[in-house]
């Protein structure tokens, strides 16, 4: 009998929707991450390369899945492009950022 071992590698693994948070639109690098404990939105704009030159940062909506789709303005430009650390805010498990 002919026995071969096998090695599985995870290269990426995001978890559950629930755990996740999706960033769509005008990221340079738009994708599901997985929430980690104290994660903030100038953490997930670093996972995601932050804005393409077509961005208007200032008008990005975070979605807050846990809040039922309530719907809050973030200042992405102000974060990213003036290093205004005021416009940074806490991120949970199932927010959606669109950008």
């Amino acid at each position: 009998m002919l026995r071969r071992s096998v090695a599985v590698i995870v290269g990426n693994f995001n978890g559950p929707f629930t755990e996740q948070i999706r960033i769509v639109g005008e990221a340079a690098k738009p994708q599901a991450v997985a929430y980690r404990e104290n994660m903030t939105l100038l953490d997930v704009m670093i996972v995601v390369g932050g804005l393409t030159d077509f961005a208007d940062g200032n008008k990005a909506v975070l979605v807050r899945g846990a809040e039922k789709g309530k719907q809050y303005s973030v200042r992405l430009n102000d974060l990213i492009r003036r290093g205004d650390i005021g416009a940074n805010v806490d991120m949970r498990p199932g927010d959606i950022l669109i950008i």
